[in-house]
């Protein structure tokens, strides 16, 4: 692995995978205080350009995301199509998944910049105008994948919130 010259400004994001969105939902929230929830399928037609394992792939997922002060936190329920999400629960079950950035100025540079350093996409898509990679850095983080995103501004409307 050759060394990455990125500087990461902020961790925007923690995220972990879930068996029952509505029960991650409930039980972060009653433990952690977290919520409001805005839930999100991410299903085509708005969830497009989908990439696994360096090809073209269909998959879905249904989120829910959530404040902690400055940081998002995430929750994916797999829906269909294997995915990083399915690998991860059925390697590890429940728990955290990735960590990811989305105040980066040049996205496109910071792929260019982990793939040159080894460091491959392993997952990708588009959603709405946002768009999101993951990295191959499970083995250099200690299991942990690494996220950024494109155009976070942009998603679209969340298609509930919980609690209602």
């Amino acid at each position: 692995m050759q060394q990455l010259d990125v500087e990461i400004p902020e961790l925007s994001q923690v995220a972990f995978v879930v068996e029952d969105l509505d029960d991650g939902m409930e039980r972060f929230g009653s433990i952690l205080g977290l919520g409001p929830w805005e839930v999100y399928r991410f299903e085509p037609p708005a969830l497009s350009d989908r990439t696994y394992r360096g090809e073209p792939h269909e998959y879905s997922m249904a989120l829910a995301i959530a404040q902690i002060g400055e940081t998002m936190v995430e929750l994916i329920e797999p829906l269909e199509g294997s995915s990083l999400y399915t690998e991860h629960l059925e390697e590890h079950g429940e728990g955290l998944h990735h960590v990811a950035c989305f105040a980066f100025d040049d996205p496109y540079g910071v792929v260019e910049a982990f793939e040159d350093a080894g460091m491959p996409v392993v997952q990708s898509g588009s959603y709405g105008d946002a768009e999101f990679w993951y990295f191959d850095t499970a083995a250099e983080l200690n299991g942990t994948i690494f996220e950024i995103a494109a155009n976070v501004d942009a998603m679209p409307e969340p298609d509930r919130t919980y609690p209602e």
